[in-house]
């Protein structure tokens, strides 16, 4: 899908309160799901994706702008990708999530590059509300995970003083590792702030990070090689 924008209209949490632009349910071999240049706001949930397991999802130069339910009874995403071969995510803007993540893969290759992801905090300019997300991204059963290059932005509005979590679901493949490279991490407002929360303690692959008001860098401490 090539620059289309999905704006959400009212939907009754009796349907489920997770309403989504697009509810994508590929599968069989081979299933992709490729979006560029497109905009979502204002949805209960941006991307919602199936149980396929070999489905590539791509996401590219695309927005997602203030959406999520702000019923607390219904924790929806930006971006959620509940199974795949792999995630690609970059170039995109990720602001103003109610409740939810901005990104949340269990993907068993997920690639975060280049983004900006506003998690509680707001941007006018770029009209982004401050929301009320719990983390800029979540791999919850680890994985192959690279983020690289993002500009992650922590606000008092946020719900969670982690702003990244890796594999605290419990790890499900055998191959589990993450890279963080490149990436500005900024919090305010925000006592205790933790970068990258790593309950498993795969070791994380840390270079030419740049840490603003950040308090712990990687949690638990020794869980990172810095290089």
């Amino acid at each position: 899908m090539n620059g289309l924008t999905f704006t959400g209209a009212y939907i009754d949490d009796s349907l489920g309160g997770n309403g989504a632009s697009i509810r994508d349910q590929n599968t069989g071999p081979g299933a992709q799901l490729t979006i560029q240049n497109s905009t979502f706001t204002c949805n209960q949930e941006g991307i919602l994706t199936g149980d396929d397991n070999d489905e590539t999802i791509t996401v590219t130069n695309s927005n997602f702008i203030n959406n999520g339910n702000p019923d607390i009874n219904y924790f929806q995403h930006g971006l959620y990708v509940n199974a795949g071969t792999s995630l690609t995510v970059s170039n995109s803007l990720f602001c103003g999530q109610l409740i939810g993540h901005d990104i949340k893969s269990r993907a068993q290759a997920t690639m975060v590059n280049g983004n900006q992801l506003y998690d509680g905090a707001a941007n006018a300019a770029l009209g982004c509300s401050a929301g009320s997300s719990s983390l800029a991204i979540d791999v919850p059963n680890g994985g192959r995970a690279s983020i690289s290059g993002n500009q992650i932005i922590q606000g008092a509005a946020s719900q969670n003083y982690k702003i990244v979590d890796y594999g605290e679901e419990g790890l499900a493949y055998g191959n589990s590792s993450l890279v963080v490279s490149g990436n500005n991490f900024s919090s305010s407002g925000t006592p205790s702030a933790i970068a990258i929360y790593d309950p498993y303690c795969v070791i994380a692959q840390l270079s030419n990070n740049t840490f603003s008001g950040i308090t712990t860098i990687v949690s638990p401490a020794g869980c990172a090689v810095f290089q």
